[in-house]
Parts: C-alpha cells; sequence; structure tokens
C-alpha cells in the first residue's frame, strides 16, 4: 500500500509521519535563528547614528507617510477599476478582473 487516503490524499504511512514532525522542528530552529538575525539587526541601529536618524525622520513623518499609502490605495483601485472597464471587452484574458487591472496599475 503507498500509505495514501484516496479520499481524503492523507499520508497514512506512521513513519512519513515522523519525517514530517523532524522536518517541522527543523523549521523551528530556522525560524529561530531569523528572530535572532532580525535582533542582531535591531541592535546595530542602536549603534549607528545615521539609521537613528533615519528611524526618528520616519516617525515624525508617520502622517504623511499614512496619507501617502492610503492615496496610493485609492488611486490603485481607481485606475485599475478603470483599466477593467475599459480594456475587458479588447482585451477579456489580461484584464478579467478589477483586480488584475489594480496589479497594472501598480507595476
Amino acid at each position: 500500500s503507498s500509505g495514501i487516503n484516496a479520499e481524503y490524499g492523507v499520508n497514512a504511512d506512521p513513519d512519513l509521519w515522523e519525517e514530517e514532525k523532524a522536518m517541522s522542528k527543523r523549521y523551528v530552529v530556522l525560524r529561530v535563528c531569523r528572530i535572532f538575525r532580525i535582533i542582531r539587526i535591531f541592535k546595530f541601529v542602536r549603534h549607528s547614528q545615521d539609521l537613528i536618524l533615519i528611524v526618528k525622520v520616519v516617525i515624525h513623518a508617520k502622517k504623511e507617510l499614512g496619507l501617502l499609502v492610503i492615496l496610493l490605495g485609492i488611486f490603485t483601485i481607481t485606475f485599475g477599476s478603470i483599466m477593467y472597464y475599459t480594456e475587458n471587452e479588447s482585451n477579456p484574458v489580461m484584464f478579467n478582473s478589477i483586480m488584475q487591472g489594480c496589479w497594472w496599475s501598480i507595476v
């Protein structure tokens, strides 16, 4: 038997379950290493005056940056919708939904 349940597509072989458990433990170790790497970057930011200045500027301009993101979203949806409604009949493969029109407006 192949260990595959045809109805659910689930592997019923206990040996493969153990392999999957071992693989998931390896991924946990990789995730922990990534977290330590991110923490190390934050420690580096504390010692660099230029990076501290950039962080302060971004924090100081958070209202303006928020407005920029909101306007970008509004324009993306607007122009994506316009492209969908104008180009859908002539090019239905590329513009088959408003979200594809939004993707076009971003890219």
